[in-house]
């Protein structure tokens, strides 16, 4: 369902299915993994993903929190139109970054490196 990418600083999880109640807890488990392994800078791939339910939804606004709680960033890429208006209507954009593409966020890195 989810693979580790580690690139220097940079960790990619890449989610392969769409998160639903049946696997939310090893979404959460998965994420708090890639939490704990990731160097600095965190990039949660959602580019194979075509739908989140509200636990999904729950355990990556508190992903992000505990990232800056641990001097990290969280960011999303592989954004599609249904999700998007998901992130749109609970104000995802406010507290982290949301990207379009994987490649978009790691030259948002680059720039910060």
């Amino acid at each position: 369902m989810m693979r580790l990418i580690k690139k220097n600083l940079l960790s990619i999880l890449q989610v392969d299915k769409e998160i639903t109640i049946k696997n939310a807890d090893e979404f959460k488990e998965n994420m708090e993994v890639f939490l704990d392994e990731a160097e600095k800078f965190l990039i949660l791939d959602l580019t194979k993903v075509s739908y989140l339910n509200s636990a999904a939804l729950g355990i990556i606004a508190h992903a992000a929190m505990n990232a800056k709680k641990s001097n990290k960033e969280l960011v999303i890429a592989g954004v599609n139109p249904p999700i998007s208006e998901i992130f749109e209507i609970v104000k995802f954009s406010t507290f982290m970054e949301l990207f379009q593409t994987v490649e978009e966020a790691e030259e948002y890195y680059l720039e910060v490196l």
